[in-house]
């Protein structure tokens, strides 16, 4: 069998969990049926659901354009900010809108479920593929199983209802502490007295400025490559 992600012939295989043999496709532990390369030396190997990937997909989280399959990151003429879904830079199979500048995960192009329910959550999360705020209105978003910040350029599950958010890979999993999550945002602000208010606000303000110059810093950065890039194709 052949594969456009490889030169070399691949034969089936049947690969054992306790080989710990990694997947060229997706870079996780194989078992199972899998492809593995013909060449002795060679440790080219796949998932067999790696290998019947299609080369093109329309996926919900960019309507406008197809994504394509490449076998590692193509090269780009602009900042790459990793994956869309999960903000971690691929390193391996990649799906990618060079046009837009968006790239996906092969796992997060098909992992992630529409909606998961909580056993400590009353209400379905719901999968976001934008931040569920206006740009302007900055808002912090806790992950509410490992207390992390939620980054805003990524994909989060989110109750719009509770404003309750879970990073990607958190929303399946169980607190540490085992402790309940309802209502824990409201009490936590009804007994904070009037000074811890005040400095909850402050934090927010300079999170908010710190923002506005993180965006102001991308923007020279994305405008002195549009000039370098201008003065490179008018140089001769």
């Amino acid at each position: 069998m052949k594969h456009f992600s490889h030169p070399h012939a691949l034969e089936l295989s049947e690969v054992q969990e306790t080989n710990e043999i990694i997947c060229s496709g997706c870079e996780n532990k194989l078992s199972g049926i899998s492809y593995k390369c013909t060449k002795p030396n060679c440790e080219f190997t796949l998932h067999k659901s790696c290998f019947e990937l299609p080369r093109k997909i329309q996926h919900n989280s960019h309507p406008n354009h197809p994504l394509t399959l490449y076998p590692s990151l193509p090269e780009r003429d602009s900042i790459y900010f990793g994956c869309n879904a999960c903000g971690e830079e691929p390193k391996a199979f990649v799906y990618e809108c060079l046009e837009c500048n968006f790239s996906l995960h092969t796992n997060c192009a098909i992992s992630w479920a529409e909606t998961v329910t909580r056993e400590d959550h009353q209400h379905s999360l719901t999968l976001q593929y934008q931040w569920p705020f206006p740009i302007d209105d900055y808002v912090h978003l806790f992950c509410k199983v490992c207390d992390g910040l939620c980054n805003d350029s990524n994909w989060l599950y989110y109750c719009a209802d509770c404003k309750f958010s879970t990073h990607l890979k958190c929303a399946t999993l169980k607190r540490e502490d085992g402790s309940s999550l309802e209502n824990e945002e409201e009490e936590e602000e009804e007994n904070m007295t009037n000074e811890q208010r005040l400095m909850m606000a402050t934090i927010k303000a300079q999170g908010q400025q710190a923002r506005l110059n993180f965006q102001a810093q991308m923007a020279y950065m994305n405008a002195q490559t549009i000039t370098n890039m201008w003065r490179s194709s008018h140089r001769y």
